[in-house]
């Protein structure tokens, strides 16, 4: 025996046996096909492409989206220089004095502001990447790395800023 489907409310009964009113005298196949087509538009069918997952916590949302921009600012603080040694030229600094024997020596230079640095060996300096390779008692030598060249060597360039002797300095 087939399964009968009857909707009221929505433009009267659906299906031959229920229209007819007797159910004895109609064919089986009949009935199960109206039942089949009557059942299958009453089916929900959700199509999740383009949607956000309805049963997604927000919390694991915001989470992610805090973590997403937090790598977004620390990648732009990794592309700011660290130091004010490095968001100049190294020609913008004169080397005012040296101090230290030959076991450790350390280098002071002025920016054109006027600010005074301490150098180091290995101190960073300069916008392309240079670090302070070794400090003589007369002057500094700046190592900046260099890129490209024949068949994609690399390389170092060396800067050096020397001492001046008082004499020699200009005074304003």
């Amino acid at each position: 025996m087939g399964i009968i489907v009857c909707r009221r409310g929505w433009g009267g009964a659906v299906g031959s046996a229920a229209s007819s009113g007797d159910v004895k005298g109609s064919a089986p196949a009949a009935i199960d096909a109206a039942a089949k087509a009557s059942a299958a538009s009453l089916l929900f069918s959700y199509d999740p492409k383009g949607k956000p997952d309805p049963f997604k916590p927000f919390v694991d949302a915001e989470l992610a989206l805090r973590k997403s921009k937090e790598a977004q600012l620390k990648k732009q603080q990794q592309k700011l220089p660290l130091s004010p040694l490095q968001r100049a030229g190294i020609e913008q600094f004169r080397l005012v004095g040296i101090g230290g024997n030959e076991k450790g020596r350390t280098a002071v230079v002025q920016d054109t502001a006027g600010k005074y640095y301490t150098l180091s060996v290995g101190t960073p300096m300069g916008m392309n990447n240079g670090k302070v390779a070794r400090i003589s008692g007369d002057r500094v030598v700046i190592e900046e790395p260099t890129a490209g060249g024949k068949r994609g060597k690399t390389g170092a360039k060396k800067v050096e800023m020397k001492l001046l002797k008082e004499s020699a300095e200009v005074k304003p």
